[in-house]
């Protein structure tokens, strides 16, 4: 995906801003001053003002100029970094989650809380129309199996994708999946065994406790910060001090947190476990929706002997309906597809050969460029939207990729309780205790930015903002 140079130069300067080279309310430089200093052409430097101006950086005046938003520099701190727990913990929050998914489901809700892209963002209807056409064309093939690691010309474009990611691998070190989270199952199984305990950040994704719940395995958490992701040296306190079977890591734009590894991180991750011989399944199912391109190096782009097994899917990027994932990993490929026939024999061919022309003619990469500006104005927003509306005790992570935000609220309000209020009002967020195996996170909430129209969303967020006031009031 090819970055523009008026997108550079936004960012560039966007850069500025948020680091207070220029404060709030002053004027900013000149179109024909940017043109000169960058040395690019008037217009071009009109492009790069008219993109900050549509991210809510700078607004023009008539007659005046562009000015710098008075709320750029106006965001609550990120949340505090989390501690990792002492003793794995066995998991119950199945019944939790299942219930509450559940009562998120009426159509009458303003759904802040499932972290699914909403419809009109994604490339549905162009797919739909692909997946016609292949229907017609290849009739026959609903008749017979796929192959249990799927169908070749999925995962040549799918292996090609992954290169993207700094991974080199040929077609036959992937598995189509249905969805990124049987990939996560399939992994588990093909390494681990009941009443192990497997190393998860803090807090991680409830689907990713759910399936270490059922199938018998503990959950140790470590340490992990709001924008650097997980803390390389609880890691390796945590590994020293307990006997863990594998690690379930999201270095690129984690859920709930947003957050992204440094390089320098995920090299050292990759030495710490390497030394002691864990493996590591990467959940890379956000990968692609970095705010700036080129997209960021997966985890197992470091990976020299074959100790990372990436987990993805196209669920947040194209459509989740489609339920198609894929797992790569070359050292245990032979245990993860006796893994998969053994649960569903195959992927379903139609969808796989949709997908696979779908890439072939560059909708990928049209769709994700498309998303990611849509996802970075929209977190822009919903981040200065609680800024001004919540409590000053909130904080807020500042993620640079993805769609779901982390918030934390004042320690006196439980989340369960907003939970509750907020339905009342019709609308789902998820709350924090179902990110941690041991139920924490009683304060703290995800919001996703992407999941209702920009209108709705200012709406809610308003709601939440009085609901977590009167809360406050009550107490």
């Amino acid at each position: 995906m090819t970055q523009y140079i008026y997108e550079k130069i936004a960012h560039k300067i966007s850069m500025a801003i948020r680091a207070g080279v220029y404060s709030v309310g002053e004027k900013m430089p000149s179109l024909r001053f940017v043109s000169q200093h960058y040395g690019i052409s008037l217009s071009t430097a009109i492009q790069s003002y008219q993109l900050l101006d549509n991210e809510g950086y700078i607004e023009a005046r008539p007659k005046s100029g562009y000015y710098v938003k008075a709320w750029m520099t106006n965001y609550h701190a990120e949340p505090e970094p989390t501690l990792s727990s002492k003793t794995p913990a066995t998991i119950n929050i199945g019944q939790l989650a299942l219930s509450l998914i559940a009562e998120s489901q009426s159509k009458n809700l303003i759904k802040l809380g499932a972290a699914v892209p909403d419809q009109s963002l994604l490339p549905v209807r162009a797919l739909s129309r692909t997946l016609a056409g292949v229907a017609r064309k290849y009739s026959d093939l609903p008749a017979t199996y796929e192959a249990v690691n799927g169908s070749l010309v999925l995962r040549r474009q799918i292996a090609r994708l992954m290169r993207q990611a700094g991974c080199s691998c040929s077609p036959q070190d992937i598995v189509i999946t249905n969805g990124c989270l049987e990939g996560l199952t399939l992994s588990l199984k093909a390494i681990t065994k009941h009443g192990e305990t497997v190393a998860v950040e803090s807090p991680t994704y409830f689907g990713i406790l759910q399936v270490l719940e059922s199938l018998g395995l503990n959950a140790l958490e470590i340490a992990t910060h709001s924008t650097l992701g997980i803390d390389p040296d609880a890691l390796q306190k945590a590994i020293e001090s307990t006997q863990i079977a594998a690690c379930i890591l999201m270095p690129n734009f984690s859920n709930p947190l947003g957050s992204q590894m440094p390089e320098a991180n995920k090299k050292r991750v990759i030495e710490i476990t390497q030394q002691a011989n864990i493996p590591i399944i990467e959940d890379d199912v956000h990968g692609a929706l970095g705010y700036q391109l080129p997209r960021s190096k997966a985890l197992k782009a470091y990976d020299k002997n074959n100790n990372v097994i990436l987990c993805s899917s196209f669920s947040k990027t194209i459509a989740p309906g489609y339920r198609i994932g894929w797992v790569l990993t070359s050292r245990y490929i032979q245990q993860i597809e006796y893994h998969k026939f053994l649960e569903n024999i195959s992927t379903a061919t139609l969808p796989q050969l949709a997908f696979a022309e779908f890439l072939a003619k560059g909708g990928f990469q049209r769709a994700v460029q498309h998303s990611i500006k849509t996802y970075r104005t929209r977190m822009e927003k919903m981040r200065r939207i609680i800024s001004q509306k919540f409590p000053t005790e909130t904080r807020i992570s500042d993620p640079s990729g993805g769609f779901v935000l982390w918030v934390e609220l004042p320690k006196t309000i439980d989340c369960m309780t907003l939970y509750k209020k907020a339905l009342n009002k019709n609308i789902a967020i998820s709350p924090g205790i179902l990110f941690s195996p041991r139920a924490e996170y009683k304060n703290h909430i995800r919001l996703n930015c992407a999941a209702t129209e920009e209108e709705k969303m200012e709406f809610a967020l308003i709601v939440l903002g009085n609901l977590v006031f009167e809360m406050l009031e009550s107490r």
